[in-house]
């Protein structure tokens, strides 16, 4: 194997189950009762999939902005937050959707939420994205304010403004 894995105990995991991180770096979280050689064995088994999961992410951080950093983000985030009140504003004009508090956050995971109050979340980390990609999570977080799931009607109301949101979940997928 051409990687490096951590196993870690979990007390509410019930199955072993596979991460990899934006550095790279490969976790195997099981349950307190599975020995470790079965989480040996069954990494053994998803080496392939490791191995084109780290080298796909190799890729993409080849082609990838650099991560924004706090500095960035203090010194930006009120011009980014701008940024999403007009395109909310320009997106929802199709939808006509009351949404409440909007915020711009540092969030490493997410790149948005809503809230079932109505508060639109956005991560600075979109920053180091093309405007394609800023439009389709503001519409896919406004189209949560009618359907609070992601359940087919979900995505027909997404395709509505964004028709190639399939292609664009794709290029994020990785990040």
């Amino acid at each position: 194997m051409d990687f490096n894995y951590t196993i870690k105990d979990s007390p509410r995991s019930k199955s072993i189950r596979l991460t990899i991180g934006r550095d790279g770096q490969v976790l195997a979280t099981k349950p307190k009762r599975v020995p470790v050689f079965l989480v040996e064995e069954f990494i053994k088994k998803k080496q392939v999939w490791i191995e084109a999961c780290l080298k796909r992410l190799a890729e993409k951080q080849k082609t990838a902005k650099p991560l924004p950093t706090r500095q960035d983000f203090i010194a930006n985030r009120y011009q980014f937050q701008k940024l999403i009140r007009e395109k909310l504003e320009k997106i929802n004009t199709f939808y006509g959707f009351k949404y409440g508090l909007v915020t711009v956050k540092n969030a490493k995971t997410r790149l948005g939420s809503c809230s079932r109050r109505g508060a639109l979340n956005f991560s600075y980390q979109l920053s180091r994205f093309d405007d394609e990609v800023i439009d389709y999570v503001v519409a896919h977080e406004l189209c949560h304010l009618q359907e609070f799931n992601h359940s087919q009607k979900f995505w027909s109301l997404v395709a509505k403004t964004i028709p190639n949101y399939r292609e664009i979940r794709r290029k994020i997928k990785i990040f």
